[in-house]
């Protein structure tokens, strides 16, 4: 099956990594990634439409790992973050770093696909803008 939109998900949980792209994969060409540093190397290559990123990872969290994204290619970078974090200022955090949305752990699978289904309607919706 040819999926035309595709999603980057970086998560260091090999667990939450793949029940995230079982459930992505129904609808989504799905890449993973365990850490920013690979998240890096697979956007170079396969520059998917959405990136679902979890906030909290060793070495390079996920705003370190945007950070390096929009110095290389600019701030066109679309990004849903997701976190266990439970500090409220996480998520003000997580729109200063150019978030599309913020999803909160655990994630519902109904949740998570109405989430990203919106942010590609957002995203193509900007795109058609753009022509």
């Amino acid at each position: 099956m040819m999926f035309e939109k595709s999603i980057l998900v970086v998560d260091d949980d090999d667990m939450i990594r793949m029940m995230l792209e079982r459930t992505l994969s129904k609808e989504f060409r799905v890449y993973t990634a365990e850490s920013g540093e690979t998240a890096l190397e697979i956007y170079d290559q396969k520059r998917p439409d959405i990136i679902l990123a979890d906030y909290m990872m060793p070495k390079m969290n996920g705003f370190e790992m945007m950070d390096k994204l929009h110095e290389r290619y600019g701030r066109g970078i679309f990004t849903i973050f997701m976190t266990a974090n439970e500090q409220e200022d996480t998520e003000m955090e997580v729109y200063k770093h150019g978030s599309l949305a913020f999803l909160r752990k655990p994630i519902k699978a109904d949740e998570l696909l109405h989430t990203i289904r919106s942010c590609m309607d957002k995203l193509e919706e900007m795109r058609r803008g753009f022509q």
